[in-house]
């Protein structure tokens, strides 16, 4: 007996759907590719003043790894929501961490005028790479956060602009 085509194509098609669900899911799951997981030892860049920072500095606190771009209008709207955590959770042991993918003098201007009182990094040369194995596709979007618990493990991450809930309820279970 002959499988008529109409039959045929919505069994290729179903198959093709999941097959991109999977990669997707897997380009945005935070262990891709059997790479080891990120860990936020692997972030070694320089902040806004010039010193090189090394992600091994937060072992021991909840740290929320946010990736930004002055030139990203959704990034800077979620930057007041990233100070009001910092200023409201650092004493529990929250660490926030800006990188910035900006020109290091662009990136330090902004923060000074919006008073961001967490470390900022810029990217000038390997956030592309700490962004990959965070979870991020390279050139992914902005913004892109991600979460490591006090082990300094990468627990969760998020792309696309930050609310309160959505930071609140990422954080909580850390603490």
């Amino acid at each position: 007996m002959k499988t008529p085509a109409p039959l045929i194509t919505v069994a290729a098609l179903s198959l093709l759907a999941l097959a991109l669900g999977i990669y997707l899911g897997w380009q945005h799951s935070p262990r891709s590719g059997g790479a080891p997981p990120a860990a936020l030892a692997d972030i070694e860049l320089p902040d806004t003043a010039r010193q090189l920072r090394h992600g091994g500095e937060w072992l021991g606190q909840v740290v929320v790894v946010n990736h930004w771009a002055t030139w990203c209008p959704p990034c800077r709207e979620e930057i007041p929501l990233l100070i009001e955590t910092q200023r409201r959770l650092g004493g529990q042991g929250v660490q926030i961490v800006g990188i910035a993918h900006d020109l290091l003098d662009t990136a330090r201007a902004f923060g000074d005028s919006i008073g961001i009182n967490y470390p900022s990094l810029v990217a000038i040369t390997g956030g592309e790479e700490i962004m990959r194995k965070q979870g991020n596709e390279p050139g992914g979007p902005l913004p892109f956060t991600a979460f490591f618990n006090r082990k300094g493990e990468l627990v969760a991450t998020q792309l696309g602009q930050l609310s309160e809930q959505a930071l609140n309820r990422a954080i909580a279970p850390l603490l």
